[in-house]
């Protein structure tokens, strides 16, 4: 056991804490392979127990990373519950230099989390309700535990969250069907805008290099991320979607839902999980704006014609919500049996619709008056659950009140005068409301700071582009043309060729999506 330990001790305790990248990438790749070796004679097998306890897992992760996997071969419920402590431990403080040289084992660990859920298919779980049993084996507070050390663990690797990974997949099932979204939200917040796999890659000479962006070591080749497909794009996208319903953030489920309906697709081709985005992507549109949305320019003909076949029934629906009466969209409701909209999975997002009727016809009523009493309110807007004007007026009350302190409303609601003069009214305040020199400020510096983080996302893709061979072929066709232009020959020569090349940089860009 001593001679282990001496091993698995060694790196990078033996080294200057500022030794220069070359050699820390020369003895972190020797180091893996002392490992290696010492796993293949049996012996962290052996040891795993004993050694657990001495080593920091936040100064040597490389060694306890191979403890670990070396104790979780044993999946009995005692080992496991004598492994979680320092399950916990490594996730929570490793060092994400190391595991850059050990990404094969790093993703070995994760993918154990994939375990903790039975891996259900993205239609089982798109009805807006919450059923525990999914999640396996795990009690609701295992499965907190287990989202919350995924979600840390993806984010040490890649603080900026934005290189899709397998493992972001299991982190949003495990969040939505366990109901545990909280803890989750830190990576599902985040904007995916790289994908392992995708070509042209950068590959960094030294991966302890601390300057690269995690696209230069989260790849297959180094094991921390594998080749993505398109249907784990889209059901990671939709899975957000529903996490953000769950939530009630509707900006965020209109983002992830449009992200999916505006998935690259050839034509005639559009999946299950593209045709039902969109009818949750019409339903949500109406919440967050009171209004159907606009399918965005950058959709197939094939996939518009697609949509407006299996959505017929939300498009009416959107219309139906915008007609100055409830009467239109209770009857489009009523055309589906309940439990045809249970069918689709969207009978609670329906009946939220529904609910969000009146206060849209509310909100919308700024745009004639500035003020206007709450009776007026009661005889101008009806409930798209009952079909009728709110029964009195406290009524009109407790739901204005409850739109301004929601956001969904700006105003105030004025009492009526005592001798009756003036009822009980609402005034409407206006939606740009002047700054206050502090608050310009700090909107101005939170601006500035993400305009920073955006920063290095803008330089990768533009190291990228420089580097695609669709890119390369474009520039140099658009040189031939401007010599020939100035020889006299005139750009108009090769209008095929042109349109050509446009399209052929735009596939070239679409693939490194």
């Amino acid at each position: 056991m001593d001679h282990c330990a001496a091993v698995l001790l060694l790196f990078p305790e033996s080294f200057s804490n500022d030794l220069p990248d070359p050699e820390y990438h020369k003895a972190a790749r020797q180091h893996v392979q002392k490992v290696e070796n010492l796993s293949k004679d049996g012996l962290l097998a052996k040891f795993a127990p004993q050694l657990l306890p001495q080593i920091d897992p936040a100064v040597n992760s490389i060694s306890f990373l191979a403890l670990l996997l070396e104790s979780l071969s044993d999946r009995s419920t005692k080992k496991i519950d004598a492994i979680l402590p320092h399950l916990v431990r490594f996730l929570m403080t490793f060092d994400a230099r190391q595991i850059r040289y050990a990404g094969t084992q790093m993703s070995n660990l994760l993918s154990a989390f994939a375990d903790f859920e039975r891996a259900p298919m993205i239609n089982d779980v798109w009805e807006h309700t919450i059923n525990p049993s999914m999640a396996g084996s795990l009690t609701l507070w295992q499965a907190s535990l287990v989202v919350d050390l995924l979600a840390t663990a993806l984010l040490r690797i890649d603080p900026t969250g934005s290189v899709l990974t397998a493992h972001h997949l299991t982190l949003v099932r495990l969040a939505y069907t366990s109901n545990n979204i909280e803890p989750a939200l830190p990576v599902l917040e985040k904007t995916i805008v790289f994908y392992p796999g995708a070509k042209p890659t950068l590959a960094p000479k030294f991966l302890c290099d601390m300057a690269v962006h995690p696209t230069a070591y989260i790849t297959p080749e180094t094991g921390l991320g594998s080749k993505v497909t398109p249907s784990t794009v889209l059901k990671y996208d939709a899975l957000r979607a529903l996490c953000f319903i769950q939530r009630r953030s509707w900006q965020q489920a209109f983002d992830s839902l449009q992200r999916v309906i505006t998935h690259p697709a050839g034509p005639g081709v559009c999946s299950n999980i593209m045709a039902d985005s969109f009818q949750k992507w019409q339903l949500v549109g109406l919440l967050l704006n009171g209004k159907a949305p606009s399918l965005p320019p950058s959709v197939s003909v094939s996939a518009q014609n697609i949509y407006l076949t299996t959505g017929k029934a939300y498009i009416a629906i959107s219309q139906a919500f915008e007609s100055n009466t409830a009467t239109a969209l209770i009857q489009e409701y009523g055309r589906y049996t309940q439990d045809e909209w249970v069918a689709d999975g969207n009978l609670g997002l329906i009946k939220t619709v529904l609910s969000h009727y009146q206060r849209w016809k509310i909100a919308d009523l700024r745009h004639i008056y500035t003020k206007i009493s709450l009776e007026q309110i009661r005889a101008l807007t009806q409930s798209a659950e009952t079909g009728a004007s709110l029964g009195s007026e406290q009524q009109v009350l407790d739901l204005v009140q409850d739109m301004i302190a929601t956001g969904m409303l700006k105003g105030e609601v004025i009492p009526a005068v005592a001798d009756g003069s003036k009822p009980a009214h609402l005034v409407f305040h206006s939606l740009t409301e002047e700054l206050s020199s502090a608050a310009f400020s700090a909107e101005m510096a939170d601006t500035a700071q993400r305009i920073a983080a955006l920063a290095p996302l803008v330089e990768t893709l533009s190291e990228r582009l420089e580097t695609s061979r669709e890119y390369v072929r474009h520039m140099a066709r658009d040189a031939a043309r401007f010599k020939d232009k100035s020889a006299g020959l005139g750009s108009g020569s090769h209008p095929f060729e042109a349109q050509v090349d446009d399209e052929d940089l735009m596939i070239g860009l679409s693939t490194t999506r």
